[in-house]
């Protein structure tokens, strides 16, 4: 076999090696784009999932239309979380405006819990 055949075959074969790993390296580059996005866009449909559910409460809670209400004058609304969780809230409404030295309190589990404000 002459020298200059086997020369060639050889730079051949090294230009196909260096097409062939561009292309495996873009590749890769794509794919872990496409999973980077994926997760991104996963994470904003999670953060979204319950805008439905707290737009209801937020209706059901400041709307015009009374919720059910029992004997003792509180209402009640049922919400499912992201887990589909059915959640009871029982809803007291108080008319009573509120300084901003007030202690706020609502009733968890039978106690009463001080209000903290999102800061």
């Amino acid at each position: 076999m002459p020298a200059w055949f086997e020369i060639s075959v050889i730079v051949v074969c090294a230009i196909g090696a260096v097409f062939f790993f561009a292309k495996y390296r873009e590749t890769a580059a794509t794919l872990h784009e496409s999973e980077r996005i994926k997760t991104h866009l996963s994470n904003d449909l999670n953060r979204y999932r319950d805008v439905p559910r707290l737009r209801a409460l937020r209706d059901a809670v400041l709307g015009s239309k009374p919720l059910p209400t029992d004997d003792d004058g509180n209402e009640h609304l049922l919400l499912r979380d992201a887990d589909l969780q059915l959640h009871h809230l029982v809803l007291r409404r108080e008319a009573t405006p509120v300084d901003d030295d007030d202690n706020i309190t609502y009733t968890k589990n039978g106690e009463q819990v001080k209000l903290e404000e999102l800061k």
